[in-house]
């Protein structure tokens, strides 16, 4: 059963990744981090969504304050 106020989680291909966050003038290494045994990879990856370290994933939510399709990325760890 998922959580209805989950925001979107999605994986970015290397690719997609470099290419939104030169855009965002952000380094690969400066982003946050999510563990790999977070519940949300744990779901993606029961959805055949193969996740591994060093994946970039976007995660996209609403916002009251910054409104509609506020974007934030993680980067996957152990």
């Amino acid at each position: 059963m998922r959580w209805k106020w989950l925001p979107y989680h999605e994986k970015l291909s290397m690719a997609q990744a470099k290419r939104e966050l030169k855009a965002l003038n952000i380094d690969i290494e400066e982003l946050p981090l999510i563990k790999i045994s977070d519940a949300v990879l744990i779901d993606m990856g029961e959805r055949g969504i193969s996740i591994k370290v060093g994946d970039i994933i976007k995660i996209s939510r609403n916002s009251k304050v910054a409104g509609e399709g506020y974007e934030y990325y993680r980067r996957v760890v152990l």
